[in-house]
């Protein structure tokens, strides 16, 4: 009984997923206005505030959404009253359907710690005297996660990852509470100091390393693309783009696509993957599942951007070990796979995109488990 009432949920959320599809939007969410160290060309500009950086980025071409992520230290010219009327600001410029302004910080230092991008906390975290309103010890990134698990509707996501960051995070055991925190981690970041606004200033996939190991270790994270603009390039930098998966392009549906790990990593500023297991998106997780089928469809506007090749990754979250191909499919953007899991197994699979001029897409995993 018990797996039939679970076949007849995944049946109605397959049902349901086509009745109401989900739409692709294209932004980023790590970004700095003057605020604390960014438009370092604002004296030219006149791009200084929050507000003025997404009116800004409303001219670029294929961005529907910026996330303004202030340092969180004075180091960085970050002063507490600032974090209140940036995020006054962003209330006020959001457009719901038109284009989302969102408002978060950028915790942490590069030296003996690592920097966290947080969105859904309405008060600053950090560690000066008289310049937090919630205090967490410099370097205590379990705590700082804590925080975030405590703060209904907050996510993080990992920032520019090295190995040491967060405490060790990615040589030391699963931690479950860390894994409700964290939703996503970089693959690919910036240039940050970067001046360009022609779409010409790709930074490399860097911590696609980093994000393998998380997924080994069991953490359920998904890839992004930052920008880290500290000039007034936001939206125009570069075409990378993190896209989310969404009912409607309004502020809840991107935080909730982002808290679910509905989104995908990319080089090619309007490439569209559908990718789903037995009919769920990916961010899922299916518990009580044998016979699995994944389905492919990876769409593109421009016709000059062919796939070139769609490589199938899988792996066994908690073991330790890295995901392995499972199958690569040559020029093809729409094919499906059949996949069965062995009694008590345990899997994810996502996908690496590689397109005939080189752009590279990495989905969100989703996850699998015969288990009951």
């Amino acid at each position: 009984m018990k797996r039939l009432f679970i076949q007849a949920v995944f049946c109605w959320f397959a049902l349901n997923a086509q009745a109401q599809p989900y739409h692709y939007y294209f932004g980023n969410i790590h970004a700095h206005s003057a605020y604390s160290d960014g438009n370092k060309d604002g004296a030219t500009t006149k791009v200084l505030t929050p507000a003025d950086c997404y009116k800004f980025a409303q001219s670029a071409q294929h961005f529907d959404f910026l996330g303004i992520s202030e340092h969180n230290h004075l180091q960085a010219k970050m002063h507490l009253a600032s974090y209140a009327k940036g995020l006054a600001e962003a209330k006020a410029a959001n457009q719901d359907g038109k284009f989302v302004c969102l408002y978060g910080m950028e915790y942490g230092v590069i030296k003996n710690g690592g920097h966290v991008i947080i969105y859904g906390m309405d008060q600053l975290i950090g560690w000066e005297p008289g310049n937090y309103a919630i205090f967490s010890a410099k370097g205590d990134y379990s705590h700082l996660f804590q925080l975030v698990v405590n703060q209904p509707g907050a996510f993080a996501t990992l920032a520019h990852p090295a190995t040491t960051d967060y405490n060790n995070l990615v040589t030391k055991p699963y931690d479950p509470m860390i894994d409700q925190a964290v939703t996503g981690v970089a693959i690919s970041s910036g240039p940050a100091f970067s001046e360009k606004e022609d779409y010409s200033d790709k930074a490399p996939v860097s911590y696609y390393g980093y994000f393998k190991k998380l997924l080994a270790l069991g953490y359920s994270v998904g890839p992004t693309m930052d920008h880290d603009n500290h000039y007034t390039t936001f939206g125009h930098m570069s075409p990378t783009r993190t896209v989310l998966l969404s009912r409607v392009l309004s502020r809840d549906s991107l935080l909730a696509a982002y808290r679910a790990g509905r989104f995908y990593a990319s080089e090619d500023w309007d490439t569209q993957v559908d990718f789903t297991v037995n009919g769920a998106p990916m961010g899922s997780h299916l518990n009580g599942v044998t016979n699995l089928q994944l389905r492919v469809t990876v769409t593109d506007p421009d016709p000059s951007d062919k796939v070139k090749t769609i490589q199938v990754w899988y792996g066994s979250p908690g073991s330790g070990q890295p995901a392995k191909s499972l199958k690569t499919v040559n020029g093809q953007n729409n094919f499906q796979i059949p996949y069965i899991l062995k009694p008590g197994e345990n899997s994810y699979f996502f996908l690496e995109i590689t397109q005939a001029d080189g752009d590279r897409i990495v989905t969100s995993p989703i996850w699998t488990s015969n288990k009951p």
